[in-house]
């Protein structure tokens, strides 16, 4: 019996286990077996793996047989649907990651090049499995249209006067030239300086001269310091500017000086000074340390005869041009002829009995007419100085700028028509003045004003200052101009 009923169970436990493990085939089964009077057994898992490849379906670009497959375009825009049940990990086109939504639809903007192209669709399922689809699609050349190209009109400023886009001069009056080339008509032509307005020329004034389709001939007046000047050429089609910067600068003229110190004479009968060449070497000193002055254009003459002086007066005529200024300072003896209403100056040379060999001051006058200068200063240190004078006066001051801009002729002398000492008061306070100075820019009418009180204060005569009539003058004056580094 015991034998039996153990057979018995045995069989049962077989067929159970056999008819679970068919069913095991379509899935996961839980399998549960226990015995008797024991506790019941936890369910085991059993998974099996998803080997169906995803189904890829292209939907964009048609790809049926009477499709085309060609285009123009540089892009190619692929679309479609991947079916899988479990579910779609990644759409590769191209190797380009596609946009993929919850149902399997995906999306790819992929680049063509010129010709044939091969396009590769590969997707891949969360079990990693990978399937692909690849088509080809042709990318044509676009036909281009051949236009005829449009005329080039070209247009050109040159400039003539200056030659280069920077400038400088010592003159307020500037002549701007340039010469204006194209090849299409011109509608305006516009002068400006420093973003102001100054000239303009339209169509119907704009003709051709020479070679220049429209010659620019422009006067204008400057401002001390950089002057930007613009020409704006208009066209139909383009517009074009040339920029030109002016500077106005006194550091750009020249500065001549003639210095005469007499003070040794060959007639025993004139006196011997003492002073007038030391005098002659510390103004040299101060006007080229100190002023701008080069020292190749400052010429001393000391104890010089009446043809040497004449001769230098008659050699800077052709040195000095007109922007150029001209100091002469003159220490030695001087006479008034009373009778002929002259001033002299006696060179070394000069006799007291015999005129022959005096300098009379409508000489000098002479030379100051004929050395064409911006401004010219005579400072005279001499007996009966004031003599070179028909008029004076000491006008109204004006600003640096406006007393630059206009000619002068002007002259401080140390006395009027009296004797003045050989220990000059005035060349003391003249130098002392000049060295004392600390303005950029100093006029000879300031200057005189700075020292006249002092010399009337210290000494008996009374210093002069005023215009030599009839040689140029315009009313400006001769400026001192401070040395400053690298001018």
């Amino acid at each position: 019996m015991r034998t039996t009923a153990l057979f018995l169970i045995l069989l049962l436990a077989t067929v159970n286990l056999t008819a679970q493990t068919s069913e095991g085939r379509s899935g996961v089964q839980l399998l549960n077996i226990s015995k008797k009077n024991t506790e019941e057994q936890k369910p085991v898992t059993r998974t099996v793996r998803d080997e169906t490849l995803p189904k890829i379906i292209v939907i964009t670009p048609d790809l049926t047989i009477d499709s085309g497959k060609k285009s123009t375009n540089g892009r190619l825009i692929v679309k479609g649907k991947v079916d899988d049940e479990g579910g779609v990990f990644e759409v590769l086109v191209n190797g380009i990651d596609a946009k993929v939504a919850t149902d399997g639809s995906f999306l790819a903007d992929i680049p063509l090049s010129i010709g044939e192209n091969p396009v590769t669709v590969r997707a891949t399922d969360i079990s990693l499995n990978r399937s692909s689809f690849t088509f080809i699609y042709e990318r044509i050349p676009e036909k281009i249209a051949v236009v005829p190209p449009k005329p080039v009109n070209k247009y050109s400023i040159n400039l003539v006067t200056p030659s280069t886009d920077t400038y400088t001069t010592a003159s307020d009056k500037f002549n701007l030239k340039a010469c204006i080339t194209a090849t299409a008509p011109l509608r305006r032509v516009m002068i400006t300086r420093n973003g102001n307005f100054v000239n303009g020329f339209f169509a119907n004034n704009i003709t051709k001269k020479d070679n220049c389709d429209f010659l620019v001939d422009e006067p204008l007046s400057l401002r001390l310091g950089m002057n930007d000047l613009k020409i704006e050429v208009y066209a139909d089609d383009d517009t074009i500017s040339k920029n030109v910067t002016v500077e106005y600068s006194l550091y750009a003229a020249k500065n001549y000086a003639l210095l005469i110190g007499n003070q040794s004479y060959d007639d025993p009968q004139i006196p011997e000074l003492e002073e007038p060449v030391k005098d002659v070497n510390e103004l040299y000193n101060v006007l080229t340390k100190e002023y701008n002055f080069a020292p190749e254009n400052v010429i001393m003459l000391k104890n010089s005869t009446k043809a040497e002086i004449i001769g230098k007066l008659h050699e800077l005529r052709s040195l000095i041009n007109p922007l150029d200024n001209f100091l002469i300072f003159y220490a030695g003896h001087g006479f008034w002829d009373e009778g002929m209403g002259v001033g002299y100056w006696l060179p070394k040379d000069a006799a007291k009995s015999n005129p022959v060999n005096w300098i009379p001051n409508t000489d000098l006058t002479n030379y100051l007419g004929a050395i064409k200068t911006k401004h010219t200063l005579l400072i005279a240190d001499a007996c009966f100085s004031g003599g070179i004078f028909k008029t004076r006066s000491i006008g109204e001051t004006f600003a640096i700028e406006m007393l630059y801009q206009l000619n002068s002729r002007k002259a401080i002398t140390s006395g009027n028509l009296k004797e003045v000492p050989d220990q000059s008061v005035f060349f003391q306070y003249l130098i002392k003045n000049l060295k004392e100075n600390t303005s950029d820019y100093l006029s000879s009418e300031e200057l005189f004003s700075k020292m006249k009180l002092a010399v009337m204060n210290n000494s008996p005569t009374v210093p002069q200052f005023g215009t030599i009539q009839n040689v140029g003058d315009e009313g400006g004056d001769f400026i001192f101009i401070k040395r400053k580094e690298g001018k």
